[in-house]
C-alpha cells in the first residue's frame, strides 16, 4: 500500500485505519489499532456507525484523549458524494503498470545486468545459453557434481576435469 494514493471522497472503498494522515492510522495510532476489533470497517462504514468502534478493553485517559484527537481529525475531513479515487504513485498519469512496479523494485540494484546479452542480436535461446553460461550454471560434470551426481567428473577427451572453462576452452 506504500505505492498507493487513495483520495477519500465518500468513503465506501477505502478502509478506516489505512487513511487519513500522511502514513496510516495504523501507524501512527498502533497501540489503537491493536485493541480495534473492528480493523477492516470503511470510512463510511465507520461515519455510519456515528464512529462506535469495538476495542477490546477500555481505553485508558491517554488513549481515550488520541481516540478524540483521531476523531476530530476525521469530522474535519472535507467528505464529497463521490467515489474514491485510488491511484499510483509510481507512474506519472497515476495508474498501475507492471513496468513501473518492475522499475520501482529494480531501481536500487547494483548486481550485473547482462545487457551485452540480451540487447545481442542473436536467437534468445542462444542468449539464454550465454547467461547460464555466465552465471557458471551450465551442468557441467563439475555443477553435477555439486548437485549429489555420482558419476565420472573427468571429461570424455581427456583425463581432465570437466568444467565451463575447459569444455568451452
Amino acid at each position: 500500500m506504500l505505492n498507493r494514493k487513495v483520495e477519500v471522497k465518500n468513503g465506501l472503498s477505502t478502509l478506516f485505519y489505512p487513511w487519513i494522515k500522511d502514513k496510516p492510522l495504523c501507524i501512527l495510532f498502533r497501540v489503537l489499532y491493536d485493541l480495534c476489533l473492528d480493523k477492516f470497517v470503511s470510512v463510511h462504514q465507520f461515519l455510519s456507525r456515528s464512529a462506535q468502534l469495538q476495542f477490546s478493553r477500555w481505553l485508558p485517559p491517554f488513549l481515550f484523549d488520541s481516540w478524540i484527537r483521531l476523531l476530530n481529525d476525521i469530522y474535519a475531513f472535507p467528505f464529497d458524494n463521490t467515489n474514491d479515487v485510488v491511484s499510483w504513485k509510481r507512474n506519472t498519469k497515476g495508474i498501475f503498470s507492471t513496468k513501473s512496479a518492475y522499475d520501482f523494485l529494480t531501481s536500487n540494484d547494483s548486481g550485473l545486468s547482462f545487457s551485452h546479452i540480451w540487447k545481442a542480436k542473436i536467437p534468445h535461446r542462444i542468449k539464454i545459453f550465454m547467461w547460464l553460461l555466465e552465471n557458471n550454471a551450465v551442468l557441467t560434470k563439475d555443477n553435477l557434481i555439486k548437485r549429489n551426481w555420482s558419476g565420472s567428473p573427468t571429461c570424455y577427451f581427456c583425463p581432465s576435469t570437466e568444467n565451463i572453462d575447459h569444455l568451452f576452452f
